[in-house]
């Protein structure tokens, strides 16, 4: 089933915000390639967090609304779990109100 999404990804702070860009189009080709349709990206840039994660307070912002099979999220999930670069990630289906 087709189904609106809106991704936050969370990158490390390590990154340069040029690094931190290709991060975030790495993952949306990866999207891609799952069959998801990039509606767009909103890049919210560093902003410091409200608690340390990993003894990192600081991190590279992106909001990504995509269009994709709702079977594929799974494995993207499985596959932003293992890069070292995305320290958090969320998926939330919208409504279609």
């Amino acid at each position: 089933m087709i189904k609106d999404y809106e991704l936050m990804m969370m990158y490390t702070p390590k990154l340069t915000s040029d690094e931190a860009d290709a991060a975030n189009e790495t993952a949306l080709n990866l999207l891609r390639e799952a069959g998801a349709e990039i509606i767009k990206t909103d890049p919210w840039g560093k902003r410091i967090l409200a608690y340390p994660i990993e003894k990192l307070t600081e991190s590279y912002y992106y909001v990504n609304y995509l269009r994709m099979d709702s079977l594929a999220v799974k494995g993207m999930k499985n596959l932003f779990n293992i890069n070292e670069k995305i320290m958090r990630h969320m998926f939330v289906a919208r409504d279609e109100n």
